[in-house]
């Protein structure tokens, strides 16, 4: 017996309800939820004269060293463009990395602009898998090196962690590991395509990941160019995390660094769970928690979080007016002609 057609109005009313959860109007509301019964429950006065007595001139180097990060992070991008033979000069890269980071504002998770960067370069460059696995590949060592470093720390100070904490930790890294293995071995991807699973091809998707995979696999062939990237995210990493540690204390929150370096790369991973826009909520509910495992007030562990939002947040405009001059931005450096994002 075959099932009723759906009514028009309860089709109608079941892709109303699927559109709601996909929406940024939810996530949005997701964000202010969060951070709304956070703020009710915490002494809001105390985090606004926190705020306010903040030292400018620590202030002013937070600033800075984020600046200095972005750099290396730019770098690091535009070298590993140069192991396929991408080639972009350094401002427009710079262009597309603040772009990403101002649309991370407004989209899913704190990756989002991640693919505003894959398309643009993709539509400049004209080689969209080299693109697509270069943004990937930059995310994903500099992943890498942040779990490095919190399993390190956690080592030190494996006694301050809740169980599921150190499990977290250990599992993040572990799947690193395993992606990595999976990228560099073509046994391994063999394997897996060939799973009931993956054999379908919805829409050309498995040839697709198929061309990126390879894209990626090539990167094997560059293994000098990926110790040198390596050994920049670590850079990045550490100069991000000094970065908060510098904004800590310029709120007058003396913590140790080690702990930064255990509790950071935490509230990163918290912060790219798909659930609201930019991990605003979710990221200073992780902060608050961990920090008060080393006995700082849950007001100061939310203002430390607000006021590393603040100056990322106005760091990423930067992104803004690059986008609207966007079509004046030079094209790559190989002087071939392309068309304009």
């Amino acid at each position: 017996m075959k099932a009723s057609p759906m009514s028009l109005p309860e089709a109608e009313k079941r892709g109303g309800i699927r559109a709601l959860f996909r929406s940024k109007l939810l996530r949005a509301a997701v964000s202010i939820i969060i951070l709304g019964l956070l703020l009710w429950k915490l002494d809001l006065q105390k985090v606004v004269q926190i705020l306010r007595d903040v030292d400018p001139g620590l202030l002013l180097l937070g600033t800075a060293l984020l600046l200095v990060a972005n750099m290396v992070s730019i770098f690091k991008w535009r070298l590993i463009l140069r192991a396929r033979e991408v080639s972009a000069s350094f401002f427009y890269l710079t262009s597309l990395f603040y772009i990403g980071l101002f649309f991370n504002n407004f989209l899913l998770s704190s990756m989002g602009g991640d693919v505003v960067k894959a398309f643009k370069l993709s539509r400049q460059t004209g080689r969209g898998v080299e693109a697509t696995g270069s943004v990937v590949v930059d995310r994903a060592s500099s992943a890498f090196a942040l779990l490095a470093m919190a399993l390190i720390a956690a080592g030190f100070e494996l006694r301050l962690l809740e169980p599921w904490m150190s499990a977290l930790v250990v599992v993040m890294f572990v799947a690193a590991v395993l992606l990595i293995g999976l990228i560099v071995s073509e046994r391994a991807a063999r394997t897996l395509s060939g799973l009931p699973l993956l054999r379908r091809d919805p829409m050309g998707m498995r040839r697709h990941a198929r061309s990126l995979w390879l894209s990626l696999h090539s990167y094997n062939q560059h293994r000098g160019t990926m110790a040198w990237v390596m050994a920049i995210s670590l850079a990045y990493q550490c100069l991000t995390v000094v970065t908060i540690y510098v904004l800590a204390l310029s709120l007058g929150i003396e913590v140790p660094v080690i702990y930064y370096f255990l509790f950071i790369p935490i509230v990163l991973a918290v912060s790219m769970l798909p659930v609201s826009l930019n991990g605003l909520g979710v990221r200073e509910v992780a902060w608050v928690a961990l920090f008060s495992l080393v006995n700082v007030a849950e007001a100061e562990a939310l203002s430390m979080a607000l006021l590393s939002f603040i100056v990322i947040t106005v760091v990423s405009l930067a992104g803004g007016v690059f986008y609207l001059f966007d079509h004046s931005v030079p094209v790559p450096e190989s002087g071939e002609a392309h068309g304009n994002s």
